[in-house]
C-alpha cells in the first residue's frame, strides 16, 4: 500500500502532542517508498518531518514491504523490533516480505549506539517479524552484544535478516586492557536466510571484550558470514552450536567464506585461551558447513603475546569440530581454499581439530600452519586420557594438496604416506 499524504498528516497533528510513543496501529506500514531518518527526527516520502528521540523505531513501524529507511549520518539510539512492550525504543514495525525486504540503508557517518542499554539492536518474535536488511552502518556494540536475537517460538524464526557492509565496533582495547565492556558481536537464536556479509566493501567486527563475534544457537536454516574481517576478539570468531536444552537440533547450510581473522580468544577472564577461531559443537546434524577461502592468523602482532599465563604459547587455534558434549553428531563439513596460520612459537593445540561430522572434506588448496603445537590437523583426536575426544567421523577426505606445517594425526597417531593416500582416495558426501 502506498502512502497516503493527507491521511498521515490529518494524524500528524496527534501524533505531535505525544511524540515519545509508538505509532498507532492504523499508521504503520503505511510507507512503501522512502522513509528520511535523522537523529531525533524522521520524514515519510511526501509527508512531514515529525520530531522522536528514536527516530530509527518509528521509520522502521512506518514501513512497509519494500520501503527504504535512509540514514543520515549521526549517532542513533538503541532500538528493538518484535517485543510488544510500549517503550519508546520498541519499534512495532513488522519488517518486509521475501524478496521485498525493509531496507534501513546507512549514508556514509550512520551509527546505532548502545549507550546504557545493554543491546544495540534487539529482535524477537513476540510477534511475527521479518525480512529486514540493515546496509552500511557502525553499529557500537553494548555491554553484552551488538545485535541480539531472542529464542523464537518452537515453530518459527527469525526469518530473513541481512547485515551488508555493516561494521560491530565493541570498544575494547586488548592490548591495554581498556575500553567498553563488550561481550557480542552477535549472539542469536534460531535463524533462518541470515546473512551478515560485505557486499560493496568489507564487513567486520573486532575489539570484543569478553566473547564471540558470532554466537550463533539452533539454527533453522541457512546462515551466511562472507567478506568478514574480524579482529582482537574474547572468544572466537563464531561458534554456532544446537544444544539439546535450547531447542531444536541444527538444520540448513552453513557458509563462512572469505573471512579473514586474526587474534581470537584474548579475554583475561579466559586466561586469554577463550576457544578456537571457528568453532562448530554439536547436533547440528541437518547442517552443511563449508568454510571456503577464510584466513586466521595469530600471534603476529608482538604487543598482543603477553596475553598469556603460567608460560604457556600465546593464543590457541584456528578450527574445531566436535560434539559439544551432545548426543547427536554434526553433518557434513567442507574445508576449502583455507589459509590458517600461527606464528613461530603461538598456538597452545592442534591447529585444525575434527570430530563428530558425519563427513568430512578437506579439499582444494588448504594451508594449515602450526606454531608451537607440533599437530597441524588432527582427525578423531584423543583426549589427554587416550580416550575419543567426541563422536567418530564418518567419511574423511583429505586431499594430497592440504599444505601441512606439523604433524597429521588420525585417531591420535601420526599419519604415515601410506595413510595420506588413502585419506586422498576417500570420497565425502558433499
Amino acid at each position: 500500500m502506498h502512502y497516503v499524504p493527507l491521511a498521515l498528516a490529518i494524524l500528524a497533528s496527534s501524533f505531535h502532542v505525544c511524540p515519545a510513543q509508538q505509532l498507532p496501529p492504523e499508521q504503520r506500514g503505511t510507507v512503501d517508498t522512502v522513509v528520511q531518518v535523522g537523529v531525533g527526527w524522521y520524514q515519510p516520502a511526501g509527508g512531514e518531518r515529525r520530531d522522536d528521540p528514536n527516530s530509527v523505531a518509528r521509520a522502521l513501524e512506518l514501513a512497509a514491504p519494500g520501503c527504504t529507511v535512509v540514514l543520515d549520518p549521526g549517532d542513533y539510539p538503541a532500538f528493538s523490533i518484535g517485543f510488544t512492550n510500549r517503550q519508546n525504543n520498541s519499534s512495532m514495525g513488522t519488517g518486509g516480505a521475501p524478496l521485498r525486504p525493509v531496507v534501513v540503508r546507512g549514508r556514509n557517518g550512520a551509527r546505532i549506539v548502545a549507550g546504557a542499554d545493554h543491546d544495540t539492536i534487539k529482535i524477537a518474535q513476540q510477534y511475527p517479524v521479518a525480512h529486514i536488511r540493515f546496509e552500511n552502518l557502525e553499529i557500537h556494540a553494548g555491554q553484552r552484544s551488538g545485535v541480539i536475537f531472542y529464542t523464537p517460538p518452537p515453530d518459527g524464526s527469525n526469518l530473513g535478516f541481512e547485515f551488508l557492509d555493516c561494521t560491530i565496533d565493541g570498544g575494547f582495547d586488548h592490548a591495554r586492557q581498556a575500553g567498553r565492556d563488550s561481550k557480542w558481536g552477535v549472539i542469536a537464536h534460531g535463524l533462518k536466510d541470515f546473512v551478515f556479509a560485505g557486499r560493496s566493501k568489507r564487513a567486520s567486527v573486532h575489539s570484543i571484550r569478553f566473547e564471540h563475534a558470532f554466537y550463533l544457537q539452533n539454527p533453522r536454516g541457512d546462515i551466511t558470514l562472507e567478506n568478514i574481517d574480524a579482529a582482537r576478539l574474547g572468544r572466537t570468531f563464531v561458534q554456532v552450536v544446537a544444544r539439546e536444552k535450547e531447542g531444536p537440533p541444527g538444520q540448513g547450510r552453513i557458509t563462512v567464506k572469505g573471512c579473514q581473522v586474526e587474534d581470537t580468544g584474548l579475554a583475561q577472564r579466559d586466561n586469554f585461551k577463550g576457544g578456537t577461531a571457528f568453532t562448530f559443537a554439536g547436533r547440528l546434524a541437518d547442517c552443511t558447513i563449508l568454510v571456503e577461502d577464510c584466513s586466521y592468523r595469530a600471534g603476529f602482532e608482538p604487543e598482543l603475546h603477553k596475553l598469556t599465563v603460567n608460560g604457556m604459547p600465546y593464543n590457541t587455534s584456528a578450527l574445531v569440530a566436535w560434539d559439544g558434549r551432545e548426543s547427536q553428531p554434526n553433518g557434513a563439513l567442507i574445508l576449502r581454499n583455507n589459509h590458517f596460520e600461527m606464528a613461530p612459537g603461538t598456538g597452545d593445540r592442534a591447529l585444525v581439530s575434527i570430530a563428530s561430522c558425519r563427513s568430512v572434506s578437506i579439499e582444494g588448496n588448504n594451508r594449515f600452519l602450526a606454531g608451537a603445537h607440533p599437530v597441524a590437523l588432527t582427525i578423531d583426536p584423543l583426549d589427554a586420557s587416550g580416550k575419543p575426544g567426541g563422536l567418530p567421523n564418518g567419511t574423511v577426505h583429505v586431499a594430497l594438496s592440504t599444505e601441512l606445517r606439523g604433524a597429521l594425526h588420525v585417531g591420535g597417531r601420526v599419519a604415515d604416506d601410506a595413510l595420506r593416500q588413502e585419506l586422498a582416495r576417500s570420497s565425502a558426501d558433499r
